[in-house]
């Protein structure tokens, strides 16, 4: 019995492992990105709607990550990194 549990706690273990494998492969995946020149009035919400991804939310802070912005102020002739849909 000692051993047949020992066994199955591995085989747990061994499945939790590659779930984990499988789950941080896809948030790891690398973003094909462009870049964006913003313009007089837009806003980082405006530059990431431009990019045509279907959660702006997370295309911000795509943007944030890629050009290690600390706030989301932009300026008029800046150039981003933006992800590619």
């Amino acid at each position: 019995m000692r051993w047949g549990a020992v066994s199955m706690m591995i085989v747990v273990l061994l499945a939790l492992a590659a779930a984990a494998g499988i789950i941080g492969s896809g948030l790891m995946a690398p973003v094909e990105t462009s870049t964006a020149t913003v313009q007089e009035g837009q806003s980082l919400w405006d530059v990431a709607a431009a990019t045509g991804a279907p959660d702006v939310s997370e295309a911000m802070a795509q943007i944030v990550d890629l050009n290690d912005l600390h706030s989301s102020t932009i300026h008029p002739g800046q150039t981003l990194v933006v992800p590619v849909r």
